[in-house]
């Protein structure tokens, strides 16, 4: 793993699943370290016996190794993501297309209040990588308000 890879933030997260479209074991090892396991890191190839032991959902802890939770694989864990993101947020998950070009799931965040109003948005052909999408944009976008709060202070 290459520097630049094992500082992945969830800007870099989001580009890799939109280029890619597909679930994706290590994103998933990823995401677990930044939002659950944040002192733990995703596993090197070099940190096993021999590279057959690899996998690329491993977790390095202290007194071995950790299974990702498969995010980008499962609605259920995606779902967990959505309700670590925001608590107080309901999700939507959908699934058709107009034309054969168009994504066949569309995954949705929003705010329990009135307006309702959309904390993160996806769309992809995996439904558990739709809701991961919206769930980290969510956060993304949490974050940036967070930010401008401050600096506005």
């Amino acid at each position: 793993m290459d520097e630049e890879e094992d500082c992945m933030t969830i800007e870099d997260i989001i580009e890799t699943l939109e280029k890619t479209d597909m679930p994706d074991s290590r994103i998933d090892a990823f995401i677990t370290c930044a939002f659950l396991l944040k002192q733990l890191r995703p596993a090197e190839p070099n940190d096993f016996d021999g590279p057959n032991d690899y996998l690329p959902s491993s977790i390095k802890s202290e007194h071995g190794f950790l299974m990702a939770r498969p995010f980008t694989h499962d609605v259920n864990h995606a779902i967990d993501l959505c309700r670590e993101v925001q608590p107080n947020a309901v999700w939507h998950l959908a699934r058709g297309r107009q034309t054969p070009d168009d994504s066949l799931y569309g995954a949705q965040l929003r705010e329990i209040k009135e307006s309702e109003s959309v904390l993160g948005e996806a769309e992809s052909n995996h439904a558990a990588l739709a809701l991961t999408l919206a769930a980290l944009r969510a956060h993304v976008r949490q974050e940036d308000e967070k930010r401008a709060g401050d600096e506005g202070a």
